[in-house]
């Protein structure tokens, strides 16, 4: 049987503010299904407007899973542990008889708990020098615990501590989720650490630019300017702008912006909130800047591009409901 965690009960109005500041209730901003053996298969529509700002992880015990990405597809086999960050997932579907779980949780509360949100927080590197959390949260991860490991049994856990705290919603619920979030987040790095190695070695452009690429995904919303960049790497912005530009001929701030629009772009697709939302998400304080800045480089405003890519959709949609 597969359901939703609904919380059980909620704080008094009279405290005022949320647990331990939290900005907006954790039980609103993440939901956790348990499928334990379930007779039929159980499927998920991940792109409705619903789900549109939220990240997922499906841990698989045991059983199958399929899961249809923007671009390709995941067959995975348990033991499994699949990653999907924000504005990549379509559905996500499990045979029967599979046991596990699927984490879904807002793009903001990972941003929060994982760095590079803006609220200000900032977690520092993996220890030993591995990538940051908010730069595993941003990729698409399919990883294999070994079955009967430690690592399985400690992600079994998190993912269980998750649901109780969703369950329950206690004092500092927040602080409970995003703590387990980053266990997760780790896991996904431990086990894809040889993974991410061996890309790294056929990545084109120096050791430097493929850390310009990683530190510019963890603050690309922060608008770090070059010599920040250029600091948190340890070298000159000379040096920074001739390996950006041997790598790929443009200069790092070009990159900076196409990386700020990729993202305004897709959260515009994908997320229900309003353009003064995403701007602020992006870390713009004034609205009517991004707009300005959106348009110089898309030639239209955000409003109108979303009004624009979901015509777009809405025709897609209908002509897929005509097949046979």
């Amino acid at each position: 049987m597969v359901s939703p965690v609904i919380a059980k009960n909620q704080y008094p109005e009279a405290f005022g503010i949320q647990p331990f500041g939290d900005p907006v209730p954790v039980t609103t901003q993440a939901v956790m299904y348990r499928f334990d053996h379930a007779l039929s298969s159980q499927d998920w529509v991940m792109n409705d407007r619903a789900r549109r700002d939220r990240c997922h992880a499906v841990l698989m015990l045991s059983g199958r899973a399929h899961i249809r990405l923007r671009q390709g597809t995941i067959d995975c086999h348990a033991p499994a542990l699949v990653w999907l960050p924000l504005g990549e997932t379509q559905a996500i579907s499990v045979n029967a008889g599979a046991d596990g779980y699927l984490l879904s949780v807002a793009d903001d509360l990972v941003a929060r708990h994982c760095g590079g949100g803006s609220t200000g927080t900032s977690v520092p590197p993996v220890p030993g020098g591995g990538l940051p959390l908010r730069f595993a949260a941003d990729t698409v991860h399919n990883v294999t615990p070994a079955e009967g490991s430690n690592n399985l049994a400690l992600l079994a856990r998190s993912f269980d501590a998750i649901r109780a705290e969703l369950m329950q919603n206690g004092l500092g619920a927040g602080i409970v989720v995003g703590a387990h979030l980053q266990i997760i987040l780790t896991m996904v790095l431990r086990l894809a650490k040889g993974m991410i190695e061996q890309r790294d070695k056929h990545r084109p452009g120096s050791i430097t630019f493929q850390r310009f690429l990683q530190v510019l995904e963890l603050h690309f919303r922060e608008h770090w300017n070059i010599a920040d960049y250029a600091k948190a790497l340890g070298v000159s912005e000379r040096r920074l702008g001739s390996a950006v530009m041997r790598a790929t001929g443009k200069p790092p701030l070009t990159l900076v912006h196409e990386r700020v629009i990729r993202e305004a772009c897709m959260r515009l697709e994908q997320s229900p909130l309003a353009v003064a939302q995403i701007a602020y998400g992006l870390g713009f304080r004034d609205p009517t800047y991004f707009s300005r800045f959106f348009k110089r480089y898309m030639g239209e405003a955000p409003g109108a591009y979303r009004r624009l890519r979901r015509a777009e959709e809405r025709v897609r949609d209908h002509t897929f409901a005509a097949w046979p």
